[in-house]
């Protein structure tokens, strides 16, 4: 009777190790699923930055025409493309570059960009949670009518 109670001490001995290493396993997979969003985050940011400063004709030339676009006052203009089944908006100034960007993702969440100011000679003066507000609200309203099928 006491090898099997002396058995069960050294059982229960190694619980809290065991729990410890658990732990630690179950924590490793939480940040390598965290650090693996920051990465794909990271690369998506890289990706739409690319284009600021850039013509929309370039971006329409490599990644083809937007999926529709609404003219803003003073010229500026705001074009949507769906990128497997989320949505990238970049606001164009009056001479059809681009100066910001956001992105839509139903697993990473909202990502934003835009041009530095010192690099945007008109730069566009509103305050930039103004600007997705009023993006947001147009594209709220309006009904989806593809560029080529009007």
């Amino acid at each position: 009777m006491s090898s099997s109670i002396d058995h069960s001490r050294s059982l229960s001995s190694y619980r809290p190790f065991s729990m410890l290493i658990i732990g630690a396993g179950i924590l490793a997979a939480v940040m390598g699923c965290a650090s693996t969003q920051d990465r794909e985050r990271r690369a998506l940011s890289e990706e739409f930055d690319k284009w600021l400063g850039q013509y929309k004709d370039t971006r329409i030339i490599e990644k083809g025409p937007p999926d529709r676009c609404v003219a803003q006052g003073g010229g500026s203009e705001i074009c949507e493309w769906r990128i497997d089944g989320n949505t990238v908006r970049y606001l164009y100034d009056a001479n059809g570059i681009a100066r910001r960007w956001k992105y839509m993702d139903r697993q990473l969440g909202e990502m934003k960009g835009a041009q530095h100011p010192a690099t945007a000679a008109d730069h566009i003066h509103e305050s930039e949670a103004a600007v997705w507000q009023t993006i947001k609200d147009t594209f709220d309203d309006m009904q989806f009518t593809p560029m080529g099928g009007r």
